[in-house]
């Protein structure tokens, strides 16, 4: 089990989210018809479990959580956070016409892109691993930060008490979306992801 993440480490995070981001900007711009995105560097922190909350706006504010878990040769889950507000300019972007409702589409909407960021993270490292991670379904909470993060939490099984957390901002022609990546390991999981990159 990992002692402590080191920067190094910490680069290596974020380099992986440099990948799996750039590719997944790729694809949200042809979902919306090639408009060009630009996606800031993601800030890369190791963050105590019980400060995550407070570091997302607090555990009694809204957000729009969309959450998948990996299983394979290690399993992780991998949560996408994003601000009600952020939501919004989401589903404005990729719904035009619309005021960023958390309706049906909408939701559908979060999902979708949801998927696309975490899976794309997970693609990065099963690239530069070789690690076989078969990811879940999406799934999608709006809910206060505090409720999220417990529910997630409780279906990691986590054990370490800080987790990854990396900061990137999409910029489009019309807004910019601020969001949150999450990088929840089960038991070992981070160790093994460090051997194989050569950081053990």
């Amino acid at each position: 089990m990992i002692k402590k993440i080191d920067d190094n480490m910490l680069d290596v995070l974020k380099e992986l989210a440099n990948i799996g981001l750039g590719n997944a900007v790729t694809s949200l711009s042809q979902m919306l018809g090639e408009e060009k995105i630009n996606m800031d560097v993601p800030i890369a922190t190791l963050i105590p479990l019980q400060d995550v909350p407070d570091f997302l706006g607090g555990g009694e504010v809204a957000v729009a959580g969309v959450y998948i878990e990996a299983t394979g040769d290690v399993n992780l889950t991998v949560l996408f956070v994003l601000s009600l507000d952020s939501a919004s300019n989401l589903i404005t972007s990729l719904i035009p016409g619309t005021e960023g409702e958390m309706d049906e589409m909408g939701v559908s909407v979060l999902i979708e892109v949801g998927n696309i960021l975490t899976a794309s993270y997970l693609n990065a490292v099963s690239m530069m691993t070789d690690l076989q991670l078969l990811p879940s379904p999406p799934q999608i909470a709006v809910d206060m930060s505090g409720a999220i993060i417990s529910t997630v939490m409780a279906e990691a099984h986590l054990i370490d008490d800080e987790v990854v957390l990396l900061q990137t901002t999409l910029n489009t022609m019309e807004s910019q979306i601020g969001g949150n990546i999450l990088i929840l390991p089960d038991y070992g999981a981070l160790e093994k992801i460090f051997a194989l990159l050569g950081l053990g």
